[in-house]
């Protein structure tokens, strides 16, 4: 496990104008997720449980492939000891922000949230960005600090 603090992105970006300005990179990646569950048994109506888990979810991801035009994560979906429910159901909420510094040193963002079973497979298409009302804290991914997956493409 590499150790290194996480960063908020937007807090990295107010605070280290001088990286924006170097030229060192032309595009970021931050993440960050939400566990969303329901309750197996509750009284009345069901109601829905949202906890922030950005930092365990960055701090697992691990490279799998990475090219100059893709880079593809894997993550761990973290288990969560403190709750005291089983859920009937349970969703990953998981945002994904790419950054790209434009002809003026500002950095654009464009932010995507995909929602899935985490225990599931398939494909999972982005939300529409209407209907997302809250995004979960975005994090910094220093994508070159990250370890290999152990079922890593290598070349």
């Amino acid at each position: 496990m590499s150790c290194y603090s996480r960063k908020n992105l937007l807090d990295y970006q107010e605070k280290h104008p001088e990286l924006i300005r170097s030229g060192k990179a032309a595009h970021r990646l931050g993440i960050g997720a939400h566990r969303l569950s329901v309750p197996l048994h509750s009284r009345g109506v069901p109601r829905e449980r949202k906890d922030v888990i950005s930092e365990e979810v960055a701090s697992s991801l691990r490279i799998v492939q990475a090219e100059p035009d893709r880079l593809v994560l894997c993550l761990q979906y973290p288990s969560d000891p403190d709750s005291e429910f089983t859920p009937a159901s349970e969703t990953l909420e998981l945002a994904i922000c790419i950054q790209t510094l434009n002809a003026n040193g500002a950095w654009v963002s464009h932010i995507r949230v995909i929602r899935l079973n985490p225990r599931g497979e398939g494909r999972f298409p982005a939300l529409a960005p209407q209907s997302v009302t809250e995004h979960p804290p975005l994090l910094l991914v220093e994508t070159h600090l990250l370890e290999l997956a152990d079922h890593a493409h290598q070349d």
